[in-house]
């Protein structure tokens, strides 16, 4: 099996510091977006959208082929989305040669991360990429992601229950391996599988504690 390129992962962008090169249609998405994680975003471009322009983001003016090495050391994602293919190969690579991550749409080759379609919510965050092929095939899926699973109730219940499962575990068993068993033999019960998908919260967690009171008697 060859080795795969990239590792999917979720950061907490509160904490890092991240440049937009380019203020065009596709620069204004990356960066509006990307603000909703993250306070400390700067567009740098000649020009800004109107949508930039109205909003909290730091915008510096300038020529993209300006960009240093001593400018990107103030960053430490770097997103780059100007028309020149040329510059955003080389604003990447400087950004590369400093230990910077920088994602470069326009050319996978050098990029270090994939920015996914994605959808979020206070329980679920799920993305989807087909790596620089189609984002409206990546869209396309997520779609259906979402019309044939997350609209079932009963994954909200699930992961209701499940997270209160898991803090009651933290209470009642000190041994993480132990925990991580129950945690498994719980979700994957008959009983307890029935009770949620019937919605019935009250009886899904009281098999729950059986289980868990039928290993503490042991």
């Amino acid at each position: 099996m060859s080795q795969l390129r990239y590792f999917p992962i979720f950061l907490d962008l509160t904490k890092f510091r991240v440049l937009v090169v380019g203020g065009g249609r596709i620069g204004s998405k990356r960066a509006l977006k990307i603000s909703k994680y993250c306070n400390n975003v700067t567009v740098y471009s000649l020009e800004f959208s109107q949508e930039l322009q109205e909003s909290k983001i730091n915008l510096i003016k300038g020529d993209a082929k300006n960009i240093d090495e001593n400018f990107l050391k103030n960053y430490d994602i770097i997103f780059v989305a100007t028309n020149d293919q040329l510059v955003n190969k080389e604003i990447c690579l400087k950004a590369i040669k400093q230990g910077k991550l920088c994602n470069n749409p326009t050319d996978t080759d050098i990029s270090q991360f994939i920015m996914p379609i994605f959808y979020s919510d206070e329980d679920v965050e799920i993305a989807v990429t087909t790596y620089g092929k189609s984002s409206l095939v990546s869209k396309m899926i997520l779609d259906k992601i979402i019309s044939n699973i997350l609209d079932d109730t009963t994954i909200r219940t699930a992961i209701e229950i499940m997270y209160d499962i898991k803090n009651y575990l933290k209470k009642k068993i000190n041994d993480p391996s132990i925990r991580y068993r129950l945690y498994h033999e719980i979700f994957n019960d008959n009983d307890f599988e029935i009770f949620i998908k019937d919605n019935k919260i009250i009886e899904a967690k009281k098999r729950a504690e059986e289980i868990i009171n039928e290993y503490s008697r042991k």
